[in-house]
């Protein structure tokens, strides 16, 4: 645990001059250059999420207003399937499970972060090619399938239960004093990161000589702690404060847990919500040094390439929705692409319809995205010289 109070010092640099800092690289590297229209749905249907499947060969489309989730076949750009599942009126977003097998649906919340409570929201696990639900949740915070898709577990409150797949059955439960809103299970299905309030008795001996110190990281800030989930055992706390953890998710192929956090509003400046993207390295359990930045209003989008070349997250420029790629070896920004209203010009007519929530997937040729925003599918050529396989 040691150096808790020395990175608790750094990360109260304020959203404002960290910003300021990447301004001048935002400004410089937009990359609007490439993109084209996508025709796919209605004109009246307003998209809110977007998944693609392991297998890179259909993407999950979901809707608000209580749309059903459409399965699209990429290759020929043909709806395969529609499923009447996920039907929240503010829509939701979506994720496939290791393989495939299962879709989930996470409702999207009218207010993304809650301000001194756990969020509360509803999820489904779909079998994508029966179009039945498997299991529903309600009002809970988060839940995750294991890698072999043999297990869902939600988090409720302090109380982590699992679940077995397909029957739904309740197979075991434990209680996590102080859980917040964010678990994952490593690929291997042995370890369980729990987002956390902070206990000020695990960390008296670090601030003896700082008891402000230690008042406001209870306040504002929030702990990873990592979990045997044979015995339920904390195998340790990973020795790094963080702000309201709202997302995690262990990265395919890597030994990697992606942290989505943003500041609690009482202490972002001049109302500017940049949030941020941090990483651990599980089997040192140590925080990298390495992370990405977003000034989402709403919890963003957020995947990395197929090929792990890139990072992609989305954002709010000065005046328009971004999309920001970055190089996640370096963690340096390399281009971003502006969601301006000019990209609809040629919307023969329709009606656009706006949205402040962008989704977006990688494609499989690795150097393009298809985003959608509002009723709009846009495709992105990062890489305008190579061609889609």
């Amino acid at each position: 645990m040691a150096g808790f109070k020395n990175k608790i010092r750094i990360r109260q640099l304020t959203a404002l001059t960290l910003f300021s800092l990447f301004s001048p690289l935002l400004f410089s590297q937009t990359s609007n250059s490439d993109f084209e229209r996508i025709k796919l749905i209605s004109s009246e249907s307003e998209i809110s999420g977007l998944a693609i499947s392991p297998n890179q060969e259909t993407i999950a489309i979901s809707f608000s207003k209580s749309e059903p989730i459409k399965i699209i076949n990429w290759q020929n750009r043909k709806i395969i399937n529609e499923i009447n599942a996920g039907k929240w009126n503010s829509g939701s977003r979506l994720s496939f499970s290791a393989t495939g097998k299962y879709l989930i649906a996470q409702e999207i919340g009218f207010s993304d972060f809650s301000q001194n409570k756990d969020r509360s929201i509803d999820y489904e696990i779909i079998d994508p090619v029966s179009s039945q639900t498997i299991i529903k949740f309600s009002k809970i915070q988060d839940v995750t399938v294991s890698a072999d898709e043999k297990l869902a577990v939600s988090l409720n409150k302090d109380e982590i239960t699992y679940w077995q797949l397909p029957s739904g059955e309740k197979i075991k439960w434990l209680t996590i004093p102080g859980a917040a809103n964010a678990i994952a299970l490593s690929p291997d299905g042995k370890i369980l990161a729990v987002s956390q309030i902070i206990d000020p008795n695990e960390f008296k001996s670090q601030f003896k000589k700082d008891k402000k110190g230690l008042k406001n990281a209870v306040k504002f800030k929030q702990v990873v702690g990592l979990y045997d989930t044979a015995t339920g055992e904390k195998i340790k706390t990973v020795a790094e404060f963080y702000d309201l953890v709202y997302n995690l998710n262990f990265l395919p192929g890597e030994d990697i847990l992606v942290v989505f956090q943003t500041p609690d509003i009482r202490i972002q400046e001049n109302n500017h919500h940049l949030s941020y993207v941090n990483l651990i390295d599980v089997p040192s359990i140590q925080p990298l040094r390495k992370g990405f930045t977003s000034m989402s209003m709403n919890q963003p989008d957020m995947k990395i390439g197929n090929d792990h070349r890139y990072f992609a997250i989305n954002s709010k420029g000065n005046r328009f929705q971004e999309i920001h790629l970055y190089n996640y070896e370096t963690a340096s920004l390399e281009k971003r692409f502006e969601l301006a209203h000019r990209l609809f010009e040629k919307a023969d007519g329709e009606r656009i319809i706006n949205s402040s929530r962008p989704a977006f997937v990688f494609l499989p040729d690795n150097h393009s995205i298809l985003v959608g925003m509002g009723n709009q599918l846009i495709k992105w050529n990062f890489e305008p010289n190579n061609t889609e396989k």
